[in-house]
């Protein structure tokens, strides 16, 4: 009897210690932690921890970004920002009003046309 109290205990702490914490790379964020409707990120002079407020948009992605940034020698339209690794149409519906191309803030380069 004894060792099946203690088994399933331990089950228990394993099931709690695997809903506790996101795995590496996920991004986890509250109501609080989502951006403010009038702060937008310059998408070629941005940190990469500046990239980790957006939504979805965790460090393993915010490094992505940068890195595309550099290898491409930065962004020309918001859009391309499909083309980094981990960036779908999904993620991107949920970030393109808070990013924009230096200068040029219009709909076009905005992502809200």
């Amino acid at each position: 009897m004894l060792g099946i109290l203690a088994s399933a205990l331990f089950l228990f702490f394993l099931l709690f210690q695997f809903l506790s914490f996101a795995p590496g790379g996920v991004s986890v964020h509250s109501a609080r932690d989502a951006p403010a409707e009038d702060v937008r990120l310059e998408l070629n002079s941005a940190a990469a921890e500046e990239f980790r407020w957006l939504p979805g948009i965790g460090p393993v992605l915010s490094e992505e970004i940068v890195s595309w940034r550099e290898a491409h020698g930065g962004f020309r339209s918001t859009e391309e920002l499909m083309e980094v690794p981990g960036i779908g149409e999904k993620t991107f519906s949920g970030i393109r009003d808070y990013v924009y191309i230096g200068g040029r803030d219009s709909d076009e380069n905005s992502g809200r046309g």
